[in-house]
């Protein structure tokens, strides 16, 4: 009913009325979320079903369209096991902000040791009693301030497109000098010649609002790889939700 009621507001209300509204309530949810911490953001985020509910009513935690859409995560899901299927050997695999792990239990039939981090606590938790049977290791970890744990390669999937330039930066080093490859998620604008990196607070929104999206290689991150490819580009809500495996340069 909700969705029939906003197409309708859509048909009959000014495109500069609802722009004038979209602008208002996203200002509000900045002006919540900066005051909080990166820990009291995401527990709010998934407390608040910013990113949306299950349409399953025994999934109690829900981390968007981007983990749950069939039509994005088979394509990304087929990608990865192409990915780790061209090594002669399982990899053991990290995987950042793991979220409600319905795209990472898909994965992990393909890994050698699997590391499933999330600095939601109740979320980790939850995660370890639902996926007990595919012996993987959950834990609750702030990525942007904590060690992070060594594979040879780690997935993050659409996680720092959430976050600000500050918190984006902490990460950057932590990844050359535990991993060989990074296979990288985040949602960009639709056009090519975008501006990289704007920066943005922690919270349930992305670069995309402002016509932005985070590229690591780019000024301020400067991530320095020796190879880049992208795998994968799925058209979704106004951009690509873009994946890329970046070999870093260890």
């Amino acid at each position: 009913m909700k969705n029939i009621l906003k197409k309708i507001l859509k048909i009959f209300i000014p495109k500069i009325i609802l722009k004038k509204r979209r602008n208002y309530l996203s200002n509000q949810i900045k002006i919540k979320y900066k005051k909080l911490t990166i820990k009291e953001v995401f527990n709010n985020i998934y407390h608040s079903a910013e990113w949306g509910k299950s349409k399953n009513p025994e999934q109690k935690f829900f981390s968007g369209e981007g983990s749950s859409n069939i039509s994005i995560v088979s394509k990304y899901i087929d990608g990865v096991n192409i990915f780790l299927e061209s090594f002669s050997s399982k990899l053991d695999v990290v995987d950042l902000g793991c979220g409600d792990f319905l795209v990472g239990s898909k994965i992990r039939p393909l890994c050698g040791l699997y590391i499933a981090c999330d600095i939601v606590a109740p979320l980790i938790e939850y995660n370890k009693k639902k996926y007990q049977t595919l012996n993987v290791d959950f834990r609750t970890l702030d990525l942007t301030h904590d060690n992070l744990p060594s594979a040879d390669v780690v997935f993050i999937r659409q996680v720092l497109q959430h976050l600000s330039n500050i918190d984006v930066k902490k990460i950057i080093p932590k990844l050359a000098q535990n991993y060989n490859y990074l296979v990288l998620t985040e949602h960009l604008p639709i056009i090519e010649n975008f501006t990289h990196n704007l920066d943005t607070y922690t919270g349930p929104e992305t670069r995309l609002n402002s016509g932005s999206g985070v590229v690591l290689t780019s000024p301020p991150f400067n991530l320095e790889v020796e190879d880049e490819k992208i795998m994968l580009k799925v058209l979704s809500d106004g951009g690509y939700i873009t994946t890329t495996i970046y070999k870093l340069k260890t």
